[in-house]
């Protein structure tokens, strides 16, 4: 099993700018979801097993880390609080498992993407999963797509470009520092 990172098969770097995550808007979310519509995911953690995201394991140590706080922070900076219903901060936490927050973005390819097999857009989720980052594929109910049909390619990306973006420090209000 590889880091995202490590795998031979994720996108480099460089190949994540032709990617751009669109956070879905939550009155989006909330009309489908009252339409009786279910997000149907796919845990890509729990599906794959030749690839995970590396975070530092001990949030308390000193110096750089990449922590799901220090992700959630970084999230947070980039998009607002989390969108989806039930894990907006200030909800009632009693019913909630393993997950204390989920974005929903619409993963959009922006360019040219060599030797790749991708759909124009796809539904993404970003959450915490065992205190881990999750990222999930995700398709709703109407839309007549399985999320779990996705092939390597959608998938890899998903999690590189995740695993980017929260892993990357970004500029704080405060002091103009980096974090």
């Amino acid at each position: 099993m590889l880091d995202i990172r490590d795998h031979p098969d994720a996108p480099p770097v460089e190949e994540l700018r032709n990617f751009t995550l669109i956070p879905v808007a939550r009155e989006t979310i909330q009309s489908r979801l009252d339409g009786g519509e279910r997000l149907e995911e796919t845990n890509l953690r729990e599906a794959r097993e030749d690839v995970y995201v590396e975070l530092e394991p001990d949030p308390t140590a000193r110096g750089p880390r990449d922590d799901i706080g220090t992700a959630l922070y970084r999230l947070v900076q980039l998009f607002g609080t989390p969108q989806m219903p039930g894990f907006e901060a200030g909800s009632d936490v009693s019913d909630r498992g393993d997950t204390t927050f989920k974005y929903l973005f619409r993963l959009q390819s922006t360019g040219d993407v060599e030797e790749r097999t991708l759909p124009e857009e796809w539904l993404v989720t970003v959450f915490d999963w065992h205190v881990e980052l999750g990222v999930g594929l995700a398709a709703w109910s109407g839309d007549e797509v399985d999320p779990e049909a996705y092939g390597d390619d959608v998938a890899l990306v998903s999690l590189a470009l995740a695993t980017n973006v929260v892993s990357e420090p970004v500029e704080c209000e405060y002091e103009d520092k980096w974090y």
